[in-house]
């Protein structure tokens, strides 16, 4: 058995590389126009995680578009400002170009989150004893088990651990519970609005008296059908239920494979870093941190 595994959710985290550093730098790209400000951050962010920790294998997962969520409910993520052409060329050159060259194979499905890749792939890779995901993206705690763990990323200075204690302390509830939180409380970062009158603290009432007593039978009931039936949510259980079902990440994502990272060659590596112009990357200190984290021949 393999030790680690990390997935990583790279629109998220080159979104939130990207944003941060357009803020405080302006727009990067290399002498012949190509943009590279997200794709510079992205790596910055993923180097530094994967030169802390020691990992077998890294699967990039990606939005590949055509999300069934959108299409069932046009106000989900709705609000999120459109991208930039220079945003969608950065992203394909990170997602197409760069990661391959790395030594990873990005994985998207069409019509999936990537959150629910992620979920999928995390759920169905036994060969790992823990698997870490690496997100800016609450979302994904829903996930965290005794196996898995989040790295929760702010900043390459600041990041997060989260297990299932952690989950506990930002949410209240357990990583099982957490979609029953934000079906009852919404989630603003979706667009998701959550049942009148229903917060944060609402919402964790509800769902620890929606919990079974220890000797009580639970049948055919669900976690989904108690928190239906409680006296704050009855009345509008059908918005309930609907927002379960968009915050619910699928965990068997059809035709889907994913493949193992492999070492890059050296000449490859440095070939990229010039391209793209990167050239804090070729110095040799940090050349050399950075052929050590991707175990480079």
């Amino acid at each position: 058995m393999l030790d680690r595994l990390l997935i990583v959710d790279s629109n998220a985290l080159f979104h939130r590389s990207r944003s941060a550093l357009t803020r405080t730098m302006g727009e990067m790209q290399t002498s012949f126009g190509v943009p590279t400000t997200g794709t510079y951050g992205f790596l910055n962010a993923l180097f530094s995680v994967i030169e802390t920790y020691s990992f077998d294998s890294v699967i990039p997962v990606y939005d590949a578009g055509n999300n069934w969520r959108k299409k069932e409910d046009t106000e989900y993520k709705a609000d999120r400002e459109k991208s930039s052409m220079a945003h969608y060329a950065d992203m394909n050159l990170l997602i197409e170009d760069v990661l391959p060259a790395l030594g990873f194979t990005p994985v998207g499905v069409p019509g999936f989150e990537a959150d629910d890749v992620i979920a999928t792939i995390s759920r169905k890779s036994p060969a790992y004893k823990e698997i870490y995901i690496l997100t800016c993206d609450k979302d994904l705690l829903q996930l965290v088990n005794n196996r898995v763990k989040v790295i929760l990323f702010n900043s390459t200075k600041k990041t997060r651990l989260v297990d299932i204690d952690g989950v506990k302390e930002i949410f209240g509830v357990v990583p099982a519970d957490v979609k029953y939180f934000k079906a009852l409380a919404g989630d603003s970062s979706d667009n998701v609005a959550g049942l009148k009158g229903v917060g944060p603290k609402t919402a964790v009432k509800i769902i620890e008296e929606s919990q079974p007593a220890p000797d009580q039978e639970v049948g055919d009931f669900t976690g989904a059908d108690r928190i239906a039936f409680h006296p704050k949510v009855r009345d509008v259980a059908g918005l309930f239920l609907a927002n379960l079902r968009l915050v619910t990440l699928e965990h068997d994502v059809p035709n889907l494979t994913w493949f193992a990272s492999s070492p890059p060659s050296l000449t490859v590596v440095t070939a990229l870093f010039e391209s793209l112009e990167f050239r804090s990357y070729l110095k040799p200190t940090r050349l050399n941190s950075i052929k050590r984290a991707l175990k480079v021949t």
